[in-house]
């Protein structure tokens, strides 16, 4: 049997239950029994074999070092087959010193499974996206970092067993809250989009003349990995594998290139519109229609039919 551990992340639940489709198929032909942790989980969750839940009002959930030390006692317990956590912010600081304390291998951000006989292959990109690289990882228990909203679970049906665990001797966290300021987010998270209006390095004008045209369309403003390190847009509307994995009913892709940086950012995209003066763009390869042409007049001419 294939024992795997899933780190229920309490801001993302969601997207950490998502995780189960990863042990499955790192599981390949064994059967699978999944193991969630939830560290003073909020609410109840479905889908895993067991939640390991371990209650403790104290422990500070952003002190990566306290985490660390609940999950090495969770692993000598249980001795899981691989651990996998959600690479959100918090979770790639906790991913690495775990590896450490393990003595185990990591291999972050990655995109697909494929099991076969040379073993359990992780997939991820490499040199900057422009090639996909192959791991197999032979320390245990495998170890990896998956972004939101790359793998997804359908059956959350099963009920799982409560086992509470209790670990011993933790440190006191040094981690001490001094105030909580509560932002205003009005805007909506691109993950959750089902209509993206998204600009590469093409586009020439500021991306703020796209918010029309996403308005008129119900969606929301992304971009690719070019207009963020040009400082032209925040990392927070990335589309890419440095930044966040969507999957819309409609993408436009406004003079994106389409490296594999950014393709592995898009995930079961029904829809995809490339707007391109470079017909040999890659994405224009994946597009269900393509548009030769300046990216930042079609947007423009798109929005004024659009408000007639």
């Amino acid at each position: 049997m294939f024992k795997g551990l899933i780190l229920i992340d309490n801001e993302n639940i969601n997207y950490s239950l998502d995780l189960i489709d990863v042990v499955r198929r790192l599981a390949g032909n064994e059967e699978a029994y999944i193991y969630g942790l939830g560290i003073n989980l909020s609410e109840k969750v479905k889908g895993l074999d067991a939640v390991i839940s371990v209650e403790a009002p104290a422990i500070q959930m952003k002190d990566s070092r306290v985490l660390t030390d609940i999950i090495q006692q969770v692993h000598e317990e249980y001795q899981f087959d691989s651990i996998i956590i959600l690479a959100t912010d918090f979770g790639r600081m906790v991913a690495p010193r775990l590896a450490m304390r393990l003595e185990v291998g990591l291999v972050a951000d990655i995109t697909d499974i494929d099991v076969d006989k040379r073993g359990k292959k992780l997939i991820r990109p490499a040199f900057s996206g422009n090639i996909m690289a192959s791991i197999v990882c032979e320390s245990s228990p495998i170890m990896a970092s998956v972004h939101p909203n790359v793998f997804h679970t359908e059956d959350l049906s099963t009920e799982p067993e409560i086992v509470k665990f209790i670990p011993t001797d933790l440190k006191a966290s040094s981690i001490e809250v001094l105030e909580i300021i509560e932002s205003e987010q009005t805007a909506t998270d691109i993950r959750e989009a089902d209509v993206i209006v998204s600009a590469g390095g093409g586009f020439t004008q500021p991306i703020e003349q796209l918010q029309d045209l996403a308005k008129e369309l119900t969606g929301v403003v992304a971009v690719s990995k070019q207009l963020v390190d040009r400082k032209k847009a925040p990392r927070e509307i990335q589309v890419g594998q440095s930044g966040k994995t969507v999957s819309p009913e409609l993408y436009i892709a406004l003079g994106i290139y389409g490296s594999t940086q950014h393709i592995e950012g898009l995930k079961n995209v029904k829809e995809i519109i490339s707007v391109n003066t470079d017909l040999g763009a890659p994405m224009n390869y994946l597009a269900s229609l393509v548009v030769h042409g300046d990216a930042a007049e079609f947007a423009r001419k798109l929005s004024t039919k659009l408000k007639e």
